[in-house]
């Protein structure tokens, strides 16, 4: 092979290492960008399931202190059918959420069960920069 042969082939072996490199940091940064994301996501996922647990506990007490003040005759027939609909819209709302948090969850285990992007060897021989010896 010419010498000017070889040596377009060091560039263009060195013009493959320095887009590599750019890559793998573009890479890098993605990863770290949807980690971020994942780690948002998980907290507001568990402020929301703090927020439906305190709301489910409390409906059969809300429930069963509606029917208590309507049997006493606290409560008129028609404020107690209007709160009594009320809380049952309320717990189909919450059943629908929990559903919701269940996709979210069945997708965020996919996603952490996801192999890493890099390969099984690790970095290619390619990617690292020759030493100056």
């Amino acid at each position: 092979m010419s010498e000017v042969s070889i040596d377009k082939v060091m560039a263009d072996i060195s013009s493959f290492r320095q887009r590599l490199a750019m890559l793998r940091e573009e890479l890098g940064r993605a990863n770290r960008s949807m980690a971020d994301k994942m780690s948002q996501l998980g907290e507001t996922l568990t402020q929301r399931v703090r927020d439906l647990r305190d709301q489910v506990t409390t409906a059969p007490q809300n429930l069963l202190a509606l029917e208590s003040r309507f049997m006493s005759g606290d409560m008129p027939e028609q404020e107690y059918k209007a709160t009594r609909e009320e809380y049952r819209n309320q717990l189909t709302k919450n059943l629908r959420s929990i559903d919701e948090v269940r996709s979210l969850l069945l997708i965020m285990s996919q996603l952490d069960a996801r192999p890493t992007t890099q390969g099984p060897q690790g970095p290619s021989m390619m990617g690292r920069p020759s030493s100056p010896d």
